[in-house]
């Protein structure tokens, strides 16, 4: 069993509003190559236990950061107008960086390292713990069901046109790829382990906007200018453009699991990764966005895949890139939301760390429900709306 001496890791106090001291830890001074399991279960849970690099932590912001939004972000620019819409994406950003710090501040100030426990001993107390805990719940698994939607839209119809036809099933292809891809993914307590495949993921994004940009002309709309394309048609489609946006740059729910599992936790380090995730995410996030609409124009769907033919290689490409990038994305939702139903079940309060029983039983309990919806349901632009307007606003007024 390790302890915290065997980690080499220091403490130090820090006062309450109220007075009273408590404890929270420093940064481990060196390296674990292979994480335990019980050191695992406590970097998931409390500070002083994280192995992860600062670059690891930004690549699993970003991660958690971009998902299935990055498809639906030419149609938050049609719905906003091109110009509003770039000026509200900069705010969204900015607001993202900030809220990230923040929250990170006020765990550390408040002893609380979820964004439940938080609100229940600053701001509503029990019954708004349930509340938050609920709240990441929904949001979290919706998410998660809006990767494997769009792993519906795009695979399927790949592997038909390329004789693969045990995979051009979307249902199969659904499940076959949660089950050998993501599941293992998602076994694991700690966010730690996922830094190498988050960069990874990363990796392929430039890959994808390369193969879009190379294609552009191709495609690209000519009728309207872009002064008429600038400004949104009424409130309503305002506020559903500002409705995925805000799911594009949300990750307020990742970010106590990826500080926690940070090697150096004093907060000026965070805030470091904290900035250049979100500038790698904005600038991924913005290009997709600009090319995708400026392709399509006013004709841009959900899912701005769909508005290209199954029989273009490049943009195939594309599209069996993203469904590998969403496959791997999905763990940074299922993560969350496993945290939160715990808390929900009470088999993490007070201190209390779960059972390995416990802990793998949430975790199929919530992979076999968002799996089982990622492969049936099919309306993406909805569950934007629903995700991004309903439990996004409302965890972001939290």
């Amino acid at each position: 069993m390790l302890t915290k001496n065997d980690c080499h890791i220091t403490t130090t106090s820090t006062s309450t509003t109220n007075g009273d001291h408590h404890q929270h830890y420093g940064a481990i001074t060196t390296t674990t190559p292979t994480i335990p399991p019980n050191l695992e279960a406590l970097q998931a849970d409390r500070p002083g236990y994280g192995t992860a690099t600062k670059t690891g932590s930004c690549m699993n912001l970003v991660n958690a950061m971009m998902g299935s939004g990055i498809m639906g972000l030419p149609l938050a620019l049609r719905l906003c107008g091109l110009w509003v819409g770039l000026i509200c994406s900069v705010a969204v950003a900015v607001l993202t960086g900030i809220a990230m710090q923040l929250l990170v501040l006020s765990g550390i100030r408040c002893g609380q390292y979820t964004m439940a426990d938080l609100v229940r001993v600053s701001l509503l107390g029990s019954w708004g713990a349930h509340l938050v805990n609920f709240l990441m719940v929904f949001h979290t698994a919706g998410t998660a069901v809006s990767y494997y939607i769009l792993l519906g839209d795009m695979l399927p119809e790949l592997f038909n046109h390329y004789n693969i036809t045990w995979l051009a099933d979307r249902r199969v292809a659904v499940v076959a790829f949660g089950l050998t891809c993501t599941l293992p993914l998602c076994l694991p307590r700690s966010t730690a382990p996922l830094a190498k495949w988050s960069t990874l993921n990363v990796m392929l994004l430039p890959i994808v906007l390369i193969c879009v940009f190379i294609r552009m002309p191709i495609y690209a709309t000519t009728s309207p200018t872009l002064f008429e394309w600038g400004w949104p048609e009424s409130s309503h489609h305002l506020f559903q453009g500002l409705a995925i946006l805000g799911l594009s740059f949300g990750c307020s729910q990742n970010v106590f699991g990826v500080y926690l599992s940070q090697r150096d936790q004093r907060p000026s380090q965070f805030l470091l990764a904290d900035i250049s995730s979100v500038l790698v995410g904005y600038v991924i996030n913005i290009t997709f966005a600009v090319m995708g609409f400026l392709c399509f124009g006013v004709h841009v769907k959900a899912n701005v895949l769909l508005n290209f033919p199954n029989d273009d290689l490049i943009i195939n490409i594309v599209r069996l890139l993203l469904g590998i990038f969403m496959v791997l994305t999905i763990p940074m939702s299922i993560y969350p939301c496993r945290e939160s139903l715990q808390k929900l079940l009470k088999y993490n309060i007070d201190g209390r760390i779960p059972t390995n029983t416990e802990h793998y039983a949430t975790t199929a309990v919530i992979f076999a429900i968002v799996l089982l919806l990622g492969a049936t349901v099919t309306e993406l632009g909805k569950v934007f709306a629903v995700i991004g307007g309903f439990s996004t606003t409302a965890l972001g007024k939290l």
